[in-house]
């Protein structure tokens, strides 16, 4: 065996055993065997006989009584699913007449992220009747409140609130960006630009990791242009993710590739300038061979750094 395995590379061996921790995102559905119903390999326990036992799809199931996620009963304690009004709603939510589940699955890291443990909750603030998906992730409302997983997230107005591109969102007063409202905005004229840009009828707002750093200072709106991947430019100044990263000659501000950009005079690498690099000569490499992805009449460039002297 470990013969076999010496003849394929490190990487493909490291994948394979990636793939079979993880899975590759294909679910096993339900099956029936020798007269039991199983899921993912294993027979479904059930304090009761399982009748009229039907999948729904490849997480949810249900018989007389109970729904099940991932061969679990969805119950708790005296909360028990009602299979008769049982609904599917994605992925990770469902509802009855009387109550909306979160449905997911988790690892823990005391485990060595190993082991996969099925998780059910009952999201007791929300209304049934209303209940209803925003995404196809985990966003979801009723009539009174928005939800991630079975958390309920603040907004000004469920009722306007609508998702944007790029991981914004608005309602009537305000914007938000991953559900955080974002201070001051203006949700009647917020809009995305890209995914590191907004504005609304004033401002423009930069994106800070997974949050919005907070408006533009001292920006030209008119003139305010998105280049690619965080770059920008508003005619005086050229920037980068919210950061005024050039003054001179900010116009010419183009992407390269692969978080490089350069000015007529600058070249930088996510933003940051590199000392020396000759804005005219410098060009990405054709192919990028592992080692080398960049040049310019001084040398040779990896990820932002010079790495050969000229010969």
């Amino acid at each position: 065996m470990l013969r076999q395995l010496k003849k394929y590379p490190p990487w493909v061996i490291l994948m394979g055993i990636i793939s079979f921790l993880f899975g590759c995102g294909n679910e096993s559905a339900y099956y029936k065997k020798k007269g039991k119903w199983h899921y993912d390999g294993v027979v479904i326990d059930s304090q009761h006989e399982l009748i009229n036992f039907t999948p729904i799809d490849d997480y949810f199931a249900k018989d007389v009584r109970y729904a099940y996620y991932r061969g679990t009963p969805i119950f708790n304690g005296n909360d028990a699913s009602d299979s008769a009004s049982f609904q599917v709603l994605s992925k990770y939510y469902a509802k009855d007449k009387s109550m909306v589940f979160f449905c997911d699955t988790e690892r823990d890291s005391k485990e060595y992220w190993s082991i996969k443990r099925t998780v059910i909750k009952k999201i007791r603030d929300a209304d049934p009747a209303s209940f209803r998906m925003m995404s196809d992730g985990y966003l979801a409302r009723d009539q009174s409140h928005l939800f991630r997983q079975d958390k309920i997230v603040p907004v000004r107005d469920i009722d306007s609130f609508v998702l944007l591109d790029h991981f914004f969102a608005r309602d009537k007063l305000r914007g938000y960006y991953r559900e955080s409202e974002i201070a001051g905005s203006d949700g009647l004229t917020f809009t995305p630009i890209d995914a590191h840009y907004a504005k609304d009828r004033t401002k423009i707002y930069y994106v800070d990791g997974f949050t919005v750093g907070g408006s533009l200072k001292g920006v030209s709106y008119d003139s305010f242009k998105v280049i690619e991947q965080g770059y920008a430019l508003d005619g005086n100044k050229a920037y980068y993710r919210g950061d005024v990263i050039s003054k001179e000659d900010a116009a010419s501000l183009q992407y390269l590739a692969m978080g490089y950009a350069k000015t007529s005079r600058q070249v930088f690498y996510y933003g940051k300038l590199i000392k020396g690099a000759d804005a005219a000569s410098f060009a990405m490499l054709e192919r990028f061979d592992g080692k080398i992805d960049a040049t310019d009449k001084n040398g040779q460039y990896h990820i932002g750094e010079r790495i050969k002297a000229p010969s």
